[in-house]
This record gives C-alpha cells, sequence and structure tokens, in this order.
C-alpha cells in the first residue's frame, strides 16, 4: 500500500512493479496525479502549481525521466548529457518525436524566471548584467553593493531564521529588494518565521561572489552546453527538461504505466485510520470522498508520502506525545526543522 500519489509514492509504485513482484495500490486523496507537481487544467489552460523543471545531476533520474517521456528531436543533431564523468548521446534527431505532432515528449528549454519589480521584470535569480543595473538605478545599485559589503565584514552573528541567512549571504538591501516579498509570497510565511536550514537547502551555494563569477563567464564566452551541466550550479542552470504538457504530464504517465503493468491507483481516498497490532502495520483504512465509504485495505508493505503531521495523526496507537510535537512542529531545534523538510514524501513504514 502507497499513500499518496505524488512523485515520490508514483515512483515508488512503478519501481516496485518492474523490480520486484509486489503488486503496489495507491491510494490518492485528490483526482489529480503529481501532488504538489502537478498541472491543473482549467478551461482548457494548463497551469503548473509551481515552476519545476525538470534537471538533475544523477544519471539514473535523468534516465529515468527521459524513458517516460523521451527528448524532443533537434535539427542541431544528437543532444548529449554529460555528468559523473561521462557523456552519453540521447536519441538522434530523426529518431526523437517532433513536439508539433506527438504529445508523449520530453522539451528542451531555455531558462527563464523573472521577477516583477519597480513596474519592470528582473532574471531571476538577479544576475549582475547591464539591464539589471539600468533598471535598478545607480542610487539603488550602490546601496545593494554597500548593504552587502557591511553583510561580508559584519555579518549577523545569529542566522537562526531565513531572513538572517539571507541577509548575511546577499546583504539587507538586496533581501528587502528581491528576496523578502518574493519568498512571503511563494511559501505564505514570512521569512522570519521560516528556519535559516531551509535556506541553505534551498539556493545551495548561490551568493553575490557566484552569481558574479556566472556572469563573467557568460559574459566571456564559457558556456556548458550539455543538458546535464555538471559543473553548473543547480540555481544558475540555464537549461532544463520539460514535459509538453507540463510537469503534470510525467506523473500522468508514470500513473499510466503502474496501471497498465497491474498496479492500482485509487483516487479520491482520504485515509482515515492506520491499523496497527502495536508493532507493526496490518490495514489502512480510507474513505471515498465522492461517497463516502470507508473501505480497508491489508498488504505486506505499507509506504507514506503523506504529510507527516497527517500520517502521525492516522495511527490508531497514538504515537509518544514527543513524537507528535516534533511532528507538529512544536519543538525547535535542528530535529523539528527535519521533520518539517520531509513532512511531504520520505516516511516508508515496512511491515
Amino acid at each position: 500500500m502507497i499513500i499518496g500519489a505524488g512523485p515520490a509514492g508514483l515512483t515508488a509504485a512503478y519501481e516496485l512493479l518492474t523490480r520486484t513482484g509486489i503488486i503496489p495500490i495507491v491510494l490518492e486523496k485528490s483526482d489529480c496525479m503529481g501532488g504538489l507537481a502537478r498541472t491543473v487544467n482549467y478551461k482548457g489552460n494548463r497551469i503548473d502549481l509551481g515552476g519545476h523543471r525538470f534537471f538533475s545531476k544523477s544519471d539514473r533520474v535523468m534516465k529515468w525521466w527521459l524513458h517516460m517521456l523521451p527528448l524532443q528531436s533537434s535539427e542541431r543533431g544528437p543532444a548529449s548529457i554529460r555528468y559523473q564523468g561521462r557523456e552519453r548521446t540521447i536519441a538522434p534527431s530523426t529518431a526523437g518525436p517532433d513536439p508539433e505532432s506527438e504529445d508523449r515528449v520530453m522539451l528542451l528549454r531555455p531558462r527563464k524566471s523573472r521577477i516583477y519589480y519597480l513596474r519592470r521584470f528582473f532574471n531571476y535569480p538577479v544576475s549582475l548584467t547591464k539591464d539589471t543595473l539600468v533598471k535598478l538605478g545607480g542610487w539603488r545599485t550602490c546601496k545593494i553593493a554597500a548593504s552587502y559589503l557591511r553583510s561580508a565584514v559584519f555579518p549577523l552573528r545569529n542566522q537562526d531564521t531565513l531572513e538572517q541567512f539571507f541577509i548575511n549571504r546577499f546583504g539587507r538591501e538586496l533581501y528587502r529588494s528581491f528576496f523578502m516579498s518574493y519568498t512571503e509570497k511563494i511559501w505564505g510565511k514570512p521569512c522570519n518565521q521560516i528556519k535559516a536550514e531551509w535556506g541553505a537547502q534551498r539556493v545551495k551555494s548561490l551568493s553575490v561572489w557566484s552569481t558574479l563569477t556566472h556572469a563573467l563567464r557568460k559574459g566571456a564566452g564559457v558556456r556548458n552546453g550539455n543538458v546535464s551541466q555538471k559543473d553548473t550550479q543547480t540555481s544558475l542552470i540555464e537549461q532544463f527538461l520539460y514535459p509538453k504538457f507540463g510537469p503534470g504530464q510525467m506523473w500522468d504517465e508514470v500513473a499510466r504505466q503502474i496501471k497498465e503493468r497491474g498496479g492500482g491507483i485509487r483516487t479520491s481516498m482520504t485515509v482515515s485510520r492506520i491499523v496497527t497490532d502495536g508493532l507493526k502495520v496490518n490495514a489502512v483504512e480510507a474513505t471515498d470522498s465522492a461517497t463516502g465509504r470507508t473501505e480497508r485495505f491489508e498488504g505486506d508493505y505499507f509506504f507514506s508520502t503523506a504529510p507527516v503531521q497527517e500520517l502521525m495523526r492516522s495511527f490508531d496507537v497514538a504515537p509518544p506525545p514527543n513524537v507528535l510535537e516534533v511532528s507538529d512542529g512544536r519543538v525547535a531545534g535542528p530535529l523539528a526543522s527535519d521533520s518539517r523538510r520531509n513532512g511531504r514524501g520520505e516516511e516508508a513504514n515496512r511491515r
């Protein structure tokens, strides 16, 4: 049994079907595949819930994606992926699907993310180009530079929140100009209420210095033309793979193949109870939101990709109070931070 038809749950189901003799059943609360990486079709318009781009430095992950959705044909000849010290050619251009006539295809697209600020569009991540400096203006640019230098020389001693992390990394002025409102709009929470570890995970090694170095390398014509761009920081990648109909198409295709191979996927099923004998999980009870009928699903193996807080509250035997405190985010410290970060899709329970 697998709870959740997001990327983690569907990948687990597919791998079980292709690598073992286990026949999984996936229970999904909504009627869509892909979880937070789904694409919503609203009156014929496809809308991604987030800017999900398909890029990985993992050879296995890249091969897995391109197995599901083959890379598009290209007039420039074969597309190569270089990483892990190797280079591999992906299907000749004549063999790849044509996006104009075929739907099951992975597109190779240049990255273009922008922030609307001062009634103008700025490239994101912020790039130190002539265009950016002109749009900011001389006075604001000087303030940002001075603020960055101040943070570099006199960093905040405490770096517990995302706000403090951004200020130490980019300077207070640049933080207020770009990162503060952008982050709060995306995640619905003030930066001073998000832990600093989240920032370190999201922007990784991106900094003003790395952005400047990237801009200088680009201006000097130093460019990595490979799909994988192994030596390029993830936050600065300039091309990526993207399904023709959005990220949700990938997981719709995975779901199709799961059903084709004999696996089961039940939508509109809300897990209401995890049945245990005190030591191990024996079954899962789920309610169909359309009919209100509750069904019991027994199995030998159980995986959950649901938020940890929901998972802990579903057991028929209440977990210890300290475990609930961590899952609810009521405990400060690294353990609570890890719990929140892994709350969507990294918990598995094997009987």
